[in-house]
């Protein structure tokens, strides 16, 4: 990500509970600064996918670079913590919420659900994907899955010659 000048990069975003406030420590012109925002809509039972939506989007300057789920689990630990929950619980409670398990089936989540779980999938691609200025960098990678992960071969897998088809 290229930064123009007075472009902010977010470096860390966290909790305050007492006077709940989401906490952004961010880095502009060279300089690390932090800001905190009042959370005030935010109720025990309240929707926090549109609370996150409206705090963005009040808070746009800031948390443009920030996705939205990591939003919506800093105002999950707020509320859990409205509930009376412990933080230890609530942490694991938000990390199994916020996480993509591998064998669930996404056909069955509802649209908000979904397009939470699609943005959790991008930043870990975007975290992982390797690019041309990594020093560990390596253009046309050939892996053969089957000898790692110990997966039978399929007829269907077979490189044929086009004579026999």
């Amino acid at each position: 990500m290229s930064e123009s000048p007075g472009e902010l990069k977010p470096l860390q975003i966290g909790v305050r509970f007492k006077q709940p406030a989401i906490v952004l420590l961010y880095e502009e012109n060279s300089k690390y600064r932090k800001r905190i925002m009042p959370v005030r809509e935010l109720k025990k039972n309240s929707s926090v996918a549109l609370i996150a939506s409206d705090f963005k989007e009040h808070h746009e300057r800031y948390l443009i670079n920030v996705p939205n789920f990591k939003i919506e689990k800093m105002l999950r630990l707020i509320q859990n913590d409205m509930k009376g929950l412990e933080l230890e619980e609530s942490l694991q409670e938000i990390n199994k919420e916020f996480s993509v398990d591998p064998e669930e089936n996404l056909n069955d989540v509802d649209d908000v659900e979904l397009k939470r779980k699609k943005e959790i999938m991008n930043l870990t691609f975007e975290k992982n994907q390797k690019k041309p200025s990594d020093p560990d960098f390596k253009y046309d990678v050939e892996v053969d899955f089957s000898q790692v992960a110990g997966i039978e071969s399929s007829i269907w897998d077979s490189e044929k010659d086009d004579d026999e088809f």
